[in-house]
């Protein structure tokens, strides 16, 4: 038995097979627990992979909007900041949004906040890592 610590686990990002043969993603917690999904799927990896990249250089920019459903629970969607070049529709479709719903406002903010410190973590992750390029799945 060794006293090492094992490495703290931070976020995973994970590819989502759609309907037909589209992609999303899905962002997990080092717990495992899912901390956003991809508002919108993929015709291919080459588009996720670029809806990724804006997504990780924008992160400071992102907009949120909460609302509550039917059963009243609490979820988030993101909203990448207006550019004259993203394509009308797109300009005003969320980019991501919350994984589960929320029983309270409060803890609705808190999941932006772990989304936020996910993404961070996670744009670490990939340039310390030397991975350019190169994604987690």
């Amino acid at each position: 038995m060794t006293d090492r610590a094992l490495p703290a686990r931070g976020p995973r990002l994970l590819a989502v097979q759609g309907a037909g043969r589209l992609v999303g993603w899905s962002l997990a917690a080092g717990n495992g627990r899912q901390l956003a999904v991809s508002s919108r799927l993929y015709r291919n990896e080459v588009e996720l992979v670029a809806a990724l990249r804006e997504l990780l250089i924008e992160r400071g920019s992102l907009r949120f909007a909460f609302s509550q459903d039917q059963t009243r629970a609490w979820g988030w969607a993101a909203f990448l900041p207006p550019r004259s070049t993203r394509p009308g529709p797109l300009a005003e479709e969320p980019v991501a949004r919350s994984a589960r719903g929320y029983l309270r406002r409060d803890q609705c903010r808190q999941g932006v906040a772990s989304f936020r410190t996910g993404l961070n973590a996670l744009e670490r992750e990939l340039r310390t890592s030397g991975g350019e390029g190169r994604w987690p799945w």
